[in-house]
C-alpha cells in the first residue's frame, strides 16, 4: 500500500477572502504548509505540495499547478497528472488539523475496496481529506473540461466509499476567513501548552 500511495496538499495561490497565500501564513515561526506536512508525515509517504504560486519549499516537493481554472480541482488534476502514484491522499493546506490518524482510515479502506474513499459528515461526502485512486482521473477530467468544478459533486462521480466521520468535528476547521484563522491559533496554542 504504502510504496503505491502519495500524500498531496492542495495549497491553491492566493485566497480571495484573506488576500493571501494561506500556504504562507505563520505558524510558531514557520509556513503554514510546513505544519501541514508534518501532520501527514505519520503516514511514511512521500508529501508534496499542489500551487499556482511557486513556493520555497526546501525539504517538501513542489509541484506547480499548470491548469488554468483557478479551483482546487486543478490541484486534484495536477497531481493525478503528474505524480506516478495509485492512491492518492489529498488534503488541503487550509485544514491544518487533519492529520495521519485520522486519513489512515480512509487509506486503508481505498486499498481494501479498490476504489476512492471520503468521508461524510450528516451523510454528505466531505473532499478533503480524502484517498482518490489514480484510475479516477479520467473522470475528473471530463468534469473539469466540461467547467464542472464543484468538488463534492465531482468525486461523487468516481467509485468510491463513504466512511462516516466519527471524530470531533473541529478537527475539519477549514481556514477560510480571518476569524477561521484566530479559532485555528487558539487550538494550536492550547495544543502546544498541553504538549
Amino acid at each position: 500500500m504504502a510504496s503505491s500511495s502519495a500524500v498531496v496538499i492542495l495549497c491553491g495561490g492566493v485566497s480571495r477572502r484573506l488576500g493571501v497565500s494561506k500556504a504562507l501564513l505563520q505558524v510558531q515561526g514557520k509556513p503554514l504548509f510546513n505544519l501541514v506536512a508534518e501532520n501527514l508525515s505519520s503516514l511514511g509517504l512521500p508529501v508534496y505540495l499542489v500551487s499556482k504560486l511557486a513556493l520555497e519549499t526546501h525539504d517538501v516537493p513542489l509541484v506547480l499547478d499548470t491548469f488554468s481554472e483557478d479551483t482546487p480541482l486543478a490541484g486534484v488534476l495536477t497531481a493525478l497528472c503528474s505524480l506516478p502514484y495509485s492512491n492518492y491522499v489529498f488534503s488541503a493546506v487550509d485544514m491544518p488539523l487533519v492529520n495521519g490518524e485520522m486519513v489512515m482510515p480512509l487509506l486503508e479502506c481505498a486499498s481494501r475496496e479498490e476504489c476512492s474513499a471520503f468521508y461524510s459528515v450528516n451523510g454528505f461526502l466531505q473532499p478533503f481529506p480524502s484517498v482518490l485512486r489514480a484510475d479516477a482521473v479520467g473522470k475528473i477530467l471530463e468534469c473539469y473540461n466540461n467547467g464542472f468544478y464543484k468538488l463534492t459533486e465531482v468525486f461523487s462521480r468516481v467509485p468510491h466509499v463513504l466512511l462516516p466521520f466519527r471524530k470531533d468535528l473541529s478537527a475539519l476547521l477549514n481556514v477560510n476567513t480571518w476569524m477561521d484563522w484566530e479559532a485555528f491559533q487558539a487550538v494550536e496554542s492550547d495544543h502546544v501548552a498541553h504538549a
